[in-house]
C-alpha cells in the first residue's frame, strides 16, 4: 500500500469534533471523538469509534450509556483539552460546565452546540478501536444556530 497516498486521502475525509462523555460509579469522564455517525433513523442510533486503550471504553461498557456532545466553532481549546490522554489528564471535565443527562446522568457540556444521550446497544471490536452502537434516548440543543466545529477548522489531523 502507498502509505503517503493513504494518509493524504484519509486526511481529506471530513470529520466533526465531538465530546464523548460518560458517568459510572460517581466518576465522570470525557474525550474528544471524531469517528461519529448516525447509524439508524428508526430507532435513532449513532455509532462511535473509541480507542481500546482508553479509559472511556471501559466506562461505557460498565455504564451502558454515554453522551455525544457536538462541539461548536470556537471550541478548539476544549477539544484539545478533552483529547489529552487520561494518564496525563485524569480529570478532563474539571472546570467545564456540565449538567446530567436525563436518563443516565452522563455529563452534558452546557456550552456544546447540542447533545444526544445514548444507551449502548452493541460493541464491536474494530482493530485498535471498538465501535459502540448507541440508541438515542435523549437529545438537547444548547446553542441553536451555532455552527459545528470540524477537524479541519480546529487544525487537527487524523489519519492512520
Amino acid at each position: 500500500m502507498d502509505e503517503a497516498a493513504k494518509k493524504t486521502v484519509l486526511r481529506h475525509f471530513p470529520y466533526g469534533l465531538y465530546a464523548l462523555t460518560v458517568r459510572h460509579d460517581g466518576e465522570e469522564h470525557g474525550m474528544t471523538a471524531n469517528w461519529v455517525t448516525q447509524a439508524s433513523f428508526e430507532p435513532p442510533m449513532v455509532a462511535v469509534a473509541v480507542e481500546n486503550t482508553s479509559k472511556t471504553i471501559a466506562m461505557i461498557r460498565d455504564a451502558h450509556h454515554f453522551a455525544v456532545n457536538l462541539l461548536q466553532q470556537g471550541q478548539r481549546e476544549l477539544a484539545g483539552k478533552l483529547g489529552r490522554a487520561s494518564t496525563s489528564a485524569p480529570h478532563k471535565l474539571k472546570g467545564i460546565k456540565t449538567k446530567p443527562a436525563p436518563a443516565s446522568g452522563a455529563p452534558i457540556l452546557a456550552d456544546a452546540l447540542g447533545w444526544v444521550e445514548c444507551r449502548v446497544v452493541a460493541t464491536l471490536p474494530s482493530g485498535d478501536h471498538t465501535l459502540v452502537l448507541g440508541e438515542v434516548i435523549g437529545a438537547g440543543v444548547e446553542h441553536d444556530g451555532a455552527q459545528p466545529l470540524t477537524l479541519q477548522e480546529a487544525g487537527f489531523k487524523y489519519s492512520g
